[in-house]
Protein backbone atom coordinates (compact mmCIF):
# COMPACT_ATOMS: atom_id res chain seq x y z
CA UNK A 1 0.00 0.00 0.00
CA UNK A 2 1.43 3.36 -0.93
CA UNK A 3 0.30 6.96 -0.93
CA UNK A 4 1.65 10.22 -2.20
CA UNK A 5 3.39 12.34 0.39
CA UNK A 6 2.08 15.41 -1.40
CA UNK A 7 -1.46 15.37 0.02
CA UNK A 8 -2.01 12.10 1.90
CA UNK A 9 -2.23 14.02 5.17
CA UNK A 10 -5.40 15.70 3.91
CA UNK A 11 -7.23 12.40 3.50
CA UNK A 12 -9.20 11.26 6.59
CA UNK A 13 -9.27 7.54 7.42
CA UNK A 14 -12.30 6.18 9.24
CA UNK A 15 -13.58 2.89 10.67
CA UNK A 16 -17.06 1.72 11.54
CA UNK A 17 -17.89 2.47 15.14
CA UNK A 18 -19.00 -1.11 15.83
CA UNK A 19 -17.36 -4.39 16.92
CA UNK A 20 -15.61 -6.41 14.23
CA UNK A 21 -17.46 -9.59 13.31
CA UNK A 22 -15.82 -12.95 13.96
CA UNK A 23 -14.05 -14.55 11.03
CA UNK A 24 -12.79 -11.34 9.44
CA UNK A 25 -9.15 -11.31 8.37
CA UNK A 26 -8.28 -7.73 7.37
CA UNK A 27 -9.46 -4.17 6.80
CA UNK A 28 -10.19 -3.38 3.14
CA UNK A 29 -10.24 0.21 1.89
CA UNK A 30 -13.40 1.80 0.53
CA UNK A 31 -14.36 5.36 -0.27
CA UNK A 32 -17.23 6.99 1.57
CA UNK A 33 -18.89 10.18 0.34
CA UNK A 34 -21.84 11.76 2.13
CA UNK A 35 -23.93 14.15 0.03
CA UNK A 36 -26.92 16.41 0.31
CA UNK A 37 -29.09 16.08 -2.81
CA UNK A 38 -31.62 18.76 -3.72
CA UNK A 39 -34.26 17.92 -6.30
CA UNK A 40 -35.84 21.02 -7.84
CA UNK A 41 -38.53 21.39 -10.46
CA UNK A 42 -39.95 24.73 -11.56
CA UNK A 43 -42.69 22.96 -13.48
CA UNK A 44 -43.87 21.05 -10.42
CA UNK A 45 -42.97 23.94 -8.07
CA UNK A 46 -41.18 21.27 -6.10
CA UNK A 47 -38.17 21.35 -3.78
CA UNK A 48 -36.96 18.31 -1.87
CA UNK A 49 -33.63 17.66 -0.12
CA UNK A 50 -32.21 14.51 1.40
CA UNK A 51 -28.83 13.27 2.58
CA UNK A 52 -27.25 10.01 1.46
CA UNK A 53 -24.00 8.12 1.96
CA UNK A 54 -22.38 6.42 -1.04
CA UNK A 55 -19.68 3.76 -0.74
CA UNK A 56 -17.48 1.84 -3.19
CA UNK A 57 -14.35 -0.25 -2.99
CA UNK A 58 -11.20 1.80 -3.37
CA UNK A 59 -9.53 0.88 -6.68
CA UNK A 60 -5.79 0.32 -7.03
CA UNK A 61 -3.62 2.61 -9.12
CA UNK A 62 -5.76 4.67 -11.50
CA UNK A 63 -8.35 1.98 -12.18
CA UNK A 64 -11.94 3.28 -12.48
CA UNK A 65 -14.18 3.17 -9.44
CA UNK A 66 -17.47 1.30 -9.53
CA UNK A 67 -20.18 3.51 -8.01
CA UNK A 68 -22.92 1.27 -9.41
CA UNK A 69 -22.44 -1.38 -6.72
CA UNK A 70 -22.62 0.02 -3.17
CA UNK A 71 -20.84 -2.20 -0.67
CA UNK A 72 -22.60 -1.17 2.53
CA UNK A 73 -25.74 0.75 3.44
CA UNK A 74 -25.11 3.59 5.86
CA UNK A 75 -27.62 6.07 7.22
CA UNK A 76 -26.88 9.79 6.86
CA UNK A 77 -25.08 11.13 9.91
CA UNK A 78 -23.51 7.77 10.76
CA UNK A 79 -20.84 8.13 13.46
CA UNK A 80 -17.41 6.72 12.60
CA UNK A 81 -14.24 6.05 14.57
CA UNK A 82 -10.95 7.71 13.72
CA UNK A 83 -9.05 4.65 14.96
CA UNK A 84 -9.60 0.93 14.30
CA UNK A 85 -11.50 -1.03 16.93
CA UNK A 86 -9.46 -4.14 16.15
CA UNK A 87 -5.84 -5.02 15.51
CA UNK A 88 -6.68 -6.53 12.13
CA UNK A 89 -4.11 -5.71 9.44
CA UNK A 90 -4.89 -3.45 6.50
CA UNK A 91 -5.16 -5.00 3.06
CA UNK A 92 -2.04 -4.18 1.08
CA UNK A 93 -2.10 -2.90 -2.49
CA UNK A 94 -1.10 -0.07 -4.74
CA UNK A 95 -3.72 2.35 -3.43
CA UNK A 96 -3.32 6.08 -4.06
CA UNK A 97 -4.67 7.63 -0.87
CA UNK A 98 -4.46 11.25 -1.98
CA UNK A 99 -6.86 14.16 -1.90
CA UNK A 100 -6.58 14.55 -5.67
CA UNK A 101 -7.47 10.87 -6.19
CA UNK A 102 -10.50 11.27 -3.88
CA UNK A 103 -11.52 14.38 -5.78
CA UNK A 104 -11.43 12.43 -9.05
CA UNK A 105 -13.67 9.70 -7.65
CA UNK A 106 -15.97 12.32 -6.13
CA UNK A 107 -16.34 13.94 -9.55
CA UNK A 108 -17.18 10.54 -11.03
CA UNK A 109 -19.87 10.02 -8.39
CA UNK A 110 -21.40 13.43 -9.05
CA UNK A 111 -21.42 12.82 -12.81
CA UNK A 112 -23.09 9.46 -12.22
CA UNK A 113 -25.75 11.02 -10.00
CA UNK A 114 -26.50 13.72 -12.56
CA UNK A 115 -26.95 11.05 -15.24
CA UNK A 116 -28.90 8.47 -13.29
CA UNK A 117 -30.40 9.75 -10.05
CA UNK A 118 -34.09 10.63 -10.24
CA UNK A 119 -36.76 11.55 -7.73
CA UNK A 120 -40.14 10.33 -8.95
CA UNK A 121 -43.52 11.94 -8.39
CA UNK A 122 -46.97 11.07 -9.69
CA UNK A 123 -48.59 13.52 -12.09
CA UNK A 124 -52.12 14.02 -13.38
CA UNK A 125 -51.95 15.89 -16.73
CA UNK A 126 -55.65 16.83 -16.70
CA UNK A 127 -55.53 18.87 -13.50
CA UNK A 128 -51.74 19.40 -13.56
CA UNK A 129 -51.21 18.28 -9.99
CA UNK A 130 -48.32 16.32 -8.50
CA UNK A 131 -48.01 13.91 -5.61
CA UNK A 132 -46.10 14.72 -2.44
CA UNK A 133 -43.14 12.71 -1.03
CA UNK A 134 -44.33 9.47 0.53
CA UNK A 135 -47.80 9.71 -0.99
CA UNK A 136 -49.01 6.34 -2.31
CA UNK A 137 -50.67 5.91 -5.68
CA UNK A 138 -54.08 5.30 -4.06
CA UNK A 139 -53.71 8.40 -1.89
CA UNK A 140 -52.79 10.48 -4.93
CA UNK A 141 -55.73 9.12 -6.95
CA UNK A 142 -58.06 9.96 -4.05
CA UNK A 143 -56.82 13.54 -4.18
CA UNK A 144 -57.30 13.71 -7.96
CA UNK A 145 -60.77 12.16 -7.68
CA UNK A 146 -61.89 14.78 -5.17
CA UNK A 147 -60.81 17.52 -7.58
CA UNK A 148 -62.53 15.75 -10.49
CA UNK A 149 -65.78 15.46 -8.52
CA UNK A 150 -65.67 19.09 -7.46
CA UNK A 151 -65.40 20.16 -11.10
CA UNK A 152 -68.06 17.69 -12.21
CA UNK A 153 -70.78 18.54 -9.66
CA UNK A 154 -71.93 21.63 -11.64
CA UNK A 155 -72.43 19.36 -14.68
CA UNK A 156 -74.47 16.94 -12.56
CA UNK A 157 -76.60 19.80 -11.24
CA UNK A 158 -77.10 21.12 -14.77
CA UNK A 159 -78.29 17.66 -15.77
CA UNK A 160 -80.75 17.64 -12.87
CA UNK A 161 -82.13 21.01 -13.96
CA UNK A 162 -82.59 19.74 -17.53
CA UNK A 163 -84.48 16.68 -16.29
CA UNK A 164 -86.66 18.79 -13.98
CA UNK A 165 -87.48 21.10 -16.87
CA UNK A 166 -88.56 18.18 -19.05
CA UNK A 167 -90.65 16.72 -16.22
CA UNK A 168 -92.27 20.09 -15.62
CA UNK A 169 -93.23 20.26 -19.29
CA UNK A 170 -94.78 16.78 -19.01
CA UNK A 171 -96.66 17.81 -15.82
CA UNK A 172 -98.07 20.90 -17.49
CA UNK A 173 -99.14 18.82 -20.47
CA UNK A 174 -100.85 16.29 -18.16
CA UNK A 175 -102.54 19.04 -16.15
CA UNK A 176 -103.99 20.46 -19.34
CA UNK A 177 -105.42 16.99 -19.94
CA UNK A 178 -107.01 17.03 -16.48
CA UNK A 179 -104.47 14.93 -14.51
CA UNK A 180 -104.23 15.81 -10.79
CA UNK A 181 -101.94 13.12 -9.32
CA UNK A 182 -98.22 13.94 -9.14
CA UNK A 183 -95.85 12.17 -11.51
CA UNK A 184 -93.33 9.66 -10.10
CA UNK A 185 -89.72 10.86 -9.97
CA UNK A 186 -87.30 8.99 -12.29
CA UNK A 187 -84.38 7.13 -10.71
CA UNK A 188 -81.50 8.85 -12.48
CA UNK A 189 -78.83 6.69 -10.85
CA UNK A 190 -80.37 3.29 -11.52
CA UNK A 191 -78.26 2.47 -14.58
CA UNK A 192 -75.02 3.91 -13.24
CA UNK A 193 -75.38 1.88 -10.03
CA UNK A 194 -76.03 -1.26 -12.05
CA UNK A 195 -73.08 -0.59 -14.37
CA UNK A 196 -70.79 0.21 -11.47
CA UNK A 197 -70.86 -3.48 -10.50
CA UNK A 198 -68.73 -4.10 -13.58
CA UNK A 199 -65.95 -1.87 -12.25
CA UNK A 200 -65.02 -4.03 -9.27
CA UNK A 201 -61.41 -2.86 -9.47
CA UNK A 202 -62.61 0.75 -9.15
CA UNK A 203 -64.92 0.29 -6.15
CA UNK A 204 -63.44 3.27 -4.33
CA UNK A 205 -63.86 5.60 -7.31
CA UNK A 206 -67.34 4.26 -7.99
CA UNK A 207 -68.39 5.03 -4.43
CA UNK A 208 -66.94 8.55 -4.61
CA UNK A 209 -68.73 9.28 -7.88
CA UNK A 210 -72.06 7.86 -6.75
CA UNK A 211 -72.02 9.80 -3.48
CA UNK A 212 -71.37 13.02 -5.36
CA UNK A 213 -73.96 12.22 -8.02
CA UNK A 214 -76.62 11.38 -5.45
CA UNK A 215 -76.13 14.75 -3.80
CA UNK A 216 -76.32 16.65 -7.08
CA UNK A 217 -79.15 14.61 -8.61
CA UNK A 218 -81.37 14.50 -5.54
CA UNK A 219 -84.81 15.48 -6.90
CA UNK A 220 -86.91 18.19 -5.35
CA UNK A 221 -89.70 16.85 -3.14
CA UNK A 222 -93.05 17.09 -4.90
CA UNK A 223 -96.17 18.22 -3.11
CA UNK A 224 -98.50 15.42 -2.25
CA UNK A 225 -97.77 11.71 -2.09
CA UNK A 226 -96.79 9.67 -5.10
CA UNK A 227 -99.37 6.88 -5.10
CA UNK A 228 -99.59 6.27 -8.83
CA UNK A 229 -97.17 3.77 -10.38
CA UNK A 230 -96.02 3.64 -13.97
CA UNK A 231 -98.23 0.61 -14.54
CA UNK A 232 -101.35 2.76 -13.98
CA UNK A 233 -100.32 5.59 -16.31
CA UNK A 234 -101.41 5.51 -19.90
CA UNK A 235 -98.94 4.06 -22.39
CA UNK A 236 -97.96 7.37 -24.01
CA UNK A 237 -97.08 9.01 -20.69
CA UNK A 238 -95.30 5.85 -19.57
CA UNK A 239 -93.05 5.90 -22.64
CA UNK A 240 -92.39 9.63 -22.29
CA UNK A 241 -91.19 9.25 -18.71
CA UNK A 242 -89.11 6.20 -19.55
CA UNK A 243 -87.48 8.12 -22.41
CA UNK A 244 -86.59 11.05 -20.12
CA UNK A 245 -85.16 8.67 -17.55
CA UNK A 246 -83.17 6.75 -20.16
CA UNK A 247 -81.66 9.94 -21.61
CA UNK A 248 -80.75 11.19 -18.14
CA UNK A 249 -79.11 7.90 -17.19
CA UNK A 250 -77.13 7.89 -20.43
CA UNK A 251 -75.81 11.36 -19.61
CA UNK A 252 -74.94 10.26 -16.08
CA UNK A 253 -73.06 7.30 -17.55
CA UNK A 254 -71.17 9.64 -19.86
CA UNK A 255 -70.19 11.79 -16.89
CA UNK A 256 -69.06 8.62 -15.09
CA UNK A 257 -66.80 7.74 -18.02
CA UNK A 258 -65.41 11.29 -18.10
CA UNK A 259 -64.80 11.13 -14.36
CA UNK A 260 -62.87 7.86 -14.72
CA UNK A 261 -60.85 9.20 -17.64
CA UNK A 262 -59.87 12.34 -15.75
CA UNK A 263 -59.26 10.84 -12.33
CA UNK A 264 -57.41 7.68 -13.42
CA UNK A 265 -54.66 9.45 -15.36
CA UNK A 266 -51.50 8.99 -13.32
CA UNK A 267 -48.12 9.50 -15.00
CA UNK A 268 -44.64 9.24 -13.59
CA UNK A 269 -42.78 12.54 -13.34
CA UNK A 270 -39.02 12.32 -12.76
CA UNK A 271 -36.92 15.12 -11.32
CA UNK A 272 -33.20 14.90 -12.03
CA UNK A 273 -30.19 16.49 -10.43
CA UNK A 274 -27.91 19.32 -11.50
CA UNK A 275 -24.28 19.61 -10.44
CA UNK A 276 -25.02 22.66 -8.31
CA UNK A 277 -27.70 20.72 -6.43
CA UNK A 278 -25.22 18.15 -5.09
CA UNK A 279 -23.38 19.23 -1.96
CA UNK A 280 -20.61 16.99 -0.60
CA UNK A 281 -20.75 17.01 3.19
CA UNK A 282 -17.77 14.74 3.90
CA UNK A 283 -15.55 12.19 2.21
CA UNK A 284 -13.02 9.73 3.59
CA UNK A 285 -11.25 6.41 3.26
CA UNK A 286 -13.46 3.91 5.06
CA UNK A 287 -11.77 0.71 6.27
CA UNK A 288 -14.16 -2.24 6.34
CA UNK A 289 -13.38 -5.53 8.06
CA UNK A 290 -13.80 -8.63 5.89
Amino acid sequence: MRSSSQDSALVPHLWLNSPVAAGTSAYYPAIMIECKLTFRSLRATYHHSEERIYTAWYPENDLPINWDEPIISLAPGTKFSSIPLSDLPKQTGNFLFTASRLAEMQDELISSLVRKEKFSLLYNPVFKIYSTPGQTRDEFLDKVSEIALTEMEPELRDLMRKVELKLEQVRESQERKGRKDPLPEPNLLKNIEQRSEIFTSKTRLTSMFLNSAKRALKPKISRGSVDTSLDKINFELNETLRHIEQEANEEVNQLWEIFLERSQQCDKFDIGLQHQNIQVLRRAILWLAY
